[in-house]
């Protein structure tokens, strides 16, 4: 087996960050400009009413689905 690479990936892995290091991450995030705009699927689904009445409907639509199949038993 070929051991240089992985003593080499393990010298890497050693390396310490700078001490600045999150705090220069920090900053370059804050400094990015936010989105002009959300789109309208986004604004919808982030309504907490949108969301349960998608739930309810989509739990409407499988017992439905599970009262449909077990119907076939019960037709004569």
């Amino acid at each position: 087996m070929n051991d240089d690479l992985y003593n080499l990936w393990m010298q890497r892995a050693d390396a310490e960050a700078p001490a600045d290091f999150a705090d220069r991450v920090m900053d370059a995030i804050r400094r990015e400009p936010l989105p002009s705009s959300k789109g309208v699927l986004v604004l919808l689904l982030s309504s907490p009413a949108v969301r349960v009445a998608a739930c309810v409907l989509a739990c409407l639509a499988c017992l439905c689905r599970m009262a449909a199949v077990v119907a076939v038993f019960f037709v004569q």
